[in-house]
């Protein structure tokens, strides 16, 4: 999708150089029109740029009816069926003007650019209607709280925790895969006044985490997601993904997680505005998980925005959350909130920072402490990738980080520390 925006992107800035030397010269090839030709002319222009396009297709179409050879009026009709994106009929429009013999040299050769830009345009949207995309990445990982324990094996008041509850660090090996169809339809959808591409993504993927030494806790888990995209270029794009995920822990089925995910994102002026949800019903298998099954709800918003020519790109967002569990001491709601920011330091390589704090409050009371929880959550990340352009390892990325999480509560048994370094080696194909 990302390479689908720059194509469009590009296409619409060679567009506006044709139109911009076009109108040049057929502004002064014509003859004065009558004033109602003219505020409609002018209309049809005004409603194209406000992003109205289908209106001003209407309004072009009107004009050329009582004129026929107005060329000015069928150039920025072309223009505006481009726009949405329906590219025979902006190549039937701008053929008619190059093949009248009253166009002047100068606007023959932007024409004759424009047509080449469609042309290219209409290969590439009809030359892949399916796309597949595979990835595969291979790492190694230090965690130093595997299992989540607290600061020490002797809590305030005195309780006294078994040996299999205070922290235990670790290495493991970390290996994730992953397959992604889209189909990239044809056709063009029409939303109120906007052009949208239909895209439908389906996507398989593999996680697999293996400690060397606590192997209780090592992880899989196996992803199937699919769902329509739609992408208003240099607009807006907006997708809902129906995901499911299978999870294993120790090697013993741990549940499935299925979920909803609706996302909108506006594209503005050297930046993005990003609205998110999720609907996340958790469904644990094992008996030691009694009263965790839950329905979970999340909201919010991101802002991303590019400086110094898309060298730095600065984020920052709020969510809201709620989590409503079988049992009542597993039922929660908070809110959360993160920035970060990720540099372009070398060529093909960058480096990244990211802060989170996280508020949660709890509904039922914790077994012997006779207290609801109330906690928040610090966390600390720094990172870095390198993209392979040459050599051995061409099209591979190599990447690290280190991550701090920080969590304190108002129940001593749920107040950790946990440090996770690791680095990996992947590519896509």
């Amino acid at each position: 999708m990302n390479a689908l925006k720059a194509e469009t992107t590009g296409s619409l800035k060679l567009t506006c150089l044709s139109v911009m030397l076009a109108l040049a010269g057929l502004n002064s090839a014509t003859a004065q029109e009558a004033v109602d030709t003219e505020k409609l002319f002018k209309e049809g222009i005004f409603l194209r740029e406000q992003g109205q396009v289908f209106s001003s297709i209407e309004a072009f179409e009107t004009v050329l009816s009582n004129n026929p050879a107005l060329n000015r009026a069928r150039l920025e009709l072309a223009v505006a069926y481009y726009r949405a994106l329906n590219y025979e009929q902006a190549n039937q429009q701008a053929q008619k003007v190059l093949d009248d013999p009253k166009t002047p040299e100068n606007v023959r050769l932007a024409v004759l650019a424009f047509l080449a830009q469609i042309k290219r345009d209409q290969v590439a949207l009809a030359a892949k209607p399916h796309t597949f995309e595979g990835s595969i990445s291979l790492g190694g990982q230090y965690d130093s709280n595997v299992n989540v324990g607290p600061g020490g094996a002797i809590l305030p008041g005195g309780l006294i925790l078994d040996p299999g509850s205070v922290p235990k660090h670790d290495w493991a090996t970390v290996v994730q895969a992953g397959a992604t169809h889209t189909y990239n339809s044809p056709s063009v959808v029409r939303l109120g006044e906007t052009a949208t591409r239909f895209l439908w993504q389906t996507s398989a993927g593999l996680y697999q985490k293996n400690y060397f030494s606590v192997t209780d806790f090592n992880l899989t888990a196996l992803s199937l997601s699919t769902g329509p995209v739609f992408v208003a270029p240099d607009k807006w794009r907006a997708k809902l993904n129906l995901q499911v995920d299978g999870l294993w822990l120790g090697g013993n089925f741990l549940g499935v997680y299925t979920s909803l995910s609706p996302t909108v994102t506006m594209q503005l002026k050297n930046g993005e505005l990003t609205w998110d949800a999720l609907v996340l019903n958790k469904a644990f298998d094992r008996d030691i998980d009694v009263g965790r099954d839950s329905n979970y709800y999340s909201t919010g918003v991101s802002y991303g925005h590019l400086f110094l020519q898309g060298k730095l790109a600065i984020q920052g967002g709020l969510h809201v959350f709620m989590e409503d569990a079988s049992a009542a001491r597993f039922s929660n709601d908070g809110w959360e909130t993160f920035i970060g920011a990720n540099v372009v330091t070398w060529q093909n390589g960058n480096i990244y920072g990211r802060y989170s704090y996280k508020d949660t409050k709890f509904d039922g009371v914790e077994p012997v402490f006779g207290i609801s929880r109330d906690e928040y959550e610090k966390r600390f990340e720094l990172g870095f990738g390198h993209n392979f352009k040459e050599g051995f390892a061409k099209n591979w990325r190599l990447s690290g980080s280190w991550q701090k999480t920080d969590n304190t509560s108002n129940v001593s048994i749920y107040t950790y520390s946990r440090h996770i370094a690791g680095v990996n080696i992947g590519r896509s194909f």
